[in-house]
């Protein structure tokens, strides 16, 4: 889209260029299966399959971080395994969705978070520089925001109770010895209860402080604040403390193991679903 001007995600320009046909060629041409090293910030990406239904678009990409030696060991028999040199980067599959319907001028990303990886920033740039660059005539770029930046996601939070709210702290070892410890300190609803409703709104403007939601005295301000919320049966959890991902959805499983793929597609599916009906988008703009 043009800088202030917002343009229609399946035609973009004079051209009538689509932006889900362009994601694709990203995929395959701007990132690929040999991919690409982000020198400033250390990280790794390749695309490892790319499918596609209607308007969506199923990428799984392998990313990672380098510029660290380190050691592989194995956890079995406490052995070294293998040395990892500072060129690599230990990647891990994780899997995406765009949703780009026919009409409109947002289309959506849902990301797969495993613990601390994530392929948000390592996907996210070399999209952005890849786009700029290649409708540089065109005076375009991209822009991304969250999805609790949007009307849908006003009207999901009023029609959410909350359930459990947790402030995390992350402690610095003296030492440094260790790194960084995390320190969570938590509020959970009783049987049949719900925690107060305006809790989250105000956690979401950073204005819940410690002191209203604990009697303990001495917690300090929170680096990440979780909202575990629920609508319809389901819960969500919403991360606020940190720029991408604010929405978090965790997918539970009965073995506890990560969801197959398609689990893991019938829940971002109905996840966007929902967020689209909405933000207004027709079923048929996107599904058939």
């Amino acid at each position: 889209m043009k800088k202030e001007t917002r343009r229609p995600v399946a035609e973009f320009n004079s051209r009538k260029h689509d932006l889900f046909e362009t994601l694709q060629d990203c995929m395959n041409e701007g990132i690929g299966p040999r991919g690409v090293a982000l020198k400033k910030s250390e990280h790794y990406i390749r695309l490892k399959k790319l499918e596609d239904t209607s308007r969506i678009l199923w990428p799984t990409v392998e990313t990672g971080r380098y510029g660290n030696p380190g050691i592989v060991v194995a956890t079995d028999t406490g052995d070294n395994a293998f040395n990892i040199k500072s060129t690599d980067a230990p990647t891990y599959p994780l899997r995406q969705c765009f949703v780009v319907p026919r009409s409109g001028e947002s289309a959506i990303w849902a990301t797969e978070v495993i613990g601390q990886s994530t392929a948000i920033t390592s996907l996210w740039n070399p999209f952005s520089d890849w786009f700029k660059e290649k409708y540089d005539v065109d005076r375009l770029v991209v822009d991304r925001e969250s999805l609790q930046s949007t009307d849908a996601w006003n009207a999901f939070i009023e029609e959410s109770e909350l359930q459990e709210i947790s402030f995390l702290v992350h402690v610095k070892d003296s030492d440094g010895a260790v790194g960084v410890r995390t320190q969570e300190f938590k509020a959970k609803s009783g049987r049949g209860t719900r925690l107060p409703k305006g809790w989250i709104q105000r956690a979401y403007a950073r204005e819940l402080p410690p002191s209203a939601v604990f009697t303990a005295t001495g917690i300090p301000d929170p680096d990440e604040v979780h909202l575990n919320i629920e609508r319809d049966g389901k819960s969500r959890t919403v991360v606020v403390g940190r720029d991408f991902p604010r929405f978090m959805y965790q997918i539970d499983t009965p073995d506890g193991l990560r969801p197959s793929d398609a689990v893991f597609q019938q829940e971002v599916l109905s996840e966007v679903g929902a967020s689209l009906d909405l933000m207004g988008v027709s079923r048929g703009d996107w599904q058939a």
